[in-house]
């Protein structure tokens, strides 16, 4: 698979779970406009409809993480004199917060579900994936061409 289809494939996945969480806070019952920063707004409107779509998204994300790690491990060791820093980001803490996410979303079942909890979570999964975006996604990290751009570290 070429370096530019894993990035189409990777930011498709990114477009799915941004939809499951769009789908998230939908179930939830909060005033036209507020995103549970209201004390009133700790309810869900269908808490069956908001474990379901926080398990599928649970399930998502770790379909998802799985084939980003397998995919991008080789590559962005090697596409510039950033690589080595990029395959720090993908390691521990990267893996680390993969399993919080995964862990949060799926433990937000088991806990009497709160939305500002759960806005919390989401709000932290977007964060992620927009930093994944800068930092691993780039044209300039997956690119289908050998011609390496700024290969300075400094």
């Amino acid at each position: 698979m070429k370096p530019s289809e894993i990035r189409s494939k990777l930011l498709e996945q990114h477009a799915q779970i941004r939809a499951l969480v769009a789908e998230a806070r939908g179930a939830m019952d909060r005033p036209a406009g507020d995103r549970g920063a209201s004390a009133e707004a700790g309810s869900l409107r269908q808490p069956g409809a908001q474990s379901a779509v926080m398990a599928r998204l649970a399930q998502l994300l770790r379909t998802h993480n799985q084939e980003e790690e397998r995919l991008l491990r080789d590559i962005v060791a090697r596409v510039d004199a950033w690589g080595p820093a990029r395959v720090e980001i993908m390691d521990e803490h990267h893996l680390r917060e993969h399993a919080e996410l995964y862990a949060a979303l799926f433990g937000a079942e088991a806990v009497a579900l709160d939305a500002r909890r759960v806005d919390g979570v989401l709000d932290r999964l977007l964060e992620h994936m927009a930093a994944e975006e800068r930092a691993l996604y780039g044209e300039d990290v997956l690119r289908d061409d050998s011609v390496v751009i700024d290969a300075t570290c400094s």
